[in-house]
């Protein structure tokens, strides 16, 4: 009797054991900023900055890269998520040091200042990303993918005015697995292409800034 009550008890263990062996842990990753270039990087030539104060606005992320987990484009064309690789962060939230330091360092938008400052500001840029995915389409090949859209808004009371509206992309190697340093560059680039790019609005683009379309 004592050696049925020993084997249940080992059985009981090692049950325990299955039921509650924990599956690994998730690695999360950061977005770094990009090192801070001279004044006018971006915008060659420039002279006096457009904007006085710019503070960082909104930044949002589209659906389904606002999660924590990484976005995975398979190559059936599918998209899933990877658990076991996520941002440490929102990607909202990891983006604003990326944006701040981007757009201090463009020369067209002065002192930069966050959402939370109470200094004045005479415009704000938003952004809205529109890609933040990890691209594994291709057998053996990965890369690490961001798109955006940017609106540099002028400050004041009334109707919201954009001033500039640009986009961009970009994408970096991820084959030997450092995420936070292949999305980091894929993000500023992107950031960067936006930013060349930017330029007032016109024609129908323009009509739908007035009619609070996008």
């Amino acid at each position: 009797m004592r050696g049925l009550s020993v084997v249940v008890s080992l059985l009981l263990c090692w049950c325990a054991g299955c039921l509650s062996s924990d599956a690994p842990a998730a690695k999360a990753w950061t977005l770094d900023a990009a090192p801070s270039a001279p004044a006018g990087a971006v915008l060659e030539g420039a002279g006096k900055a457009a904007f006085a104060t710019t503070r960082v606005g909104t930044v949002a992320v589209d659906a389904p890269y606002d999660k924590t987990p990484f976005v995975v484009r398979r190559e059936d064309g599918s998209v899933a998520f990877d658990h076991y690789n996520v941002f440490a962060s929102s990607p909202a939230a990891l983006l604003r040091a990326p944006v701040r330091n981007r757009i201090g360092a463009d020369g067209r938008f002065g002192s930069v200042v966050n959402p939370s400052s109470v200094a004045w500001a005479d415009a704000q840029v938003e952004v809205q990303v529109t890609d933040l995915s990890l691209d594994c389409r291709t057998a053996g090949r990965r890369r690490a993918r961001a798109a955006l859209a940017l609106d540099v808004v002028k400050a004041g009371h009334g109707p919201r005015v954009v001033a500039l509206q640009g986009s961009g992309s970009g994408e970096a190697d991820a084959a030997e697995g450092d995420y936070a340093r292949a999305f980091s560059s894929a993000v500023d680039a992107a950031l960067a292409e936006a930013l060349k790019s930017l330029k007032a609005p016109v024609g129908e683009a323009a009509r739908a800034v007035e009619t609070g379309r996008k």
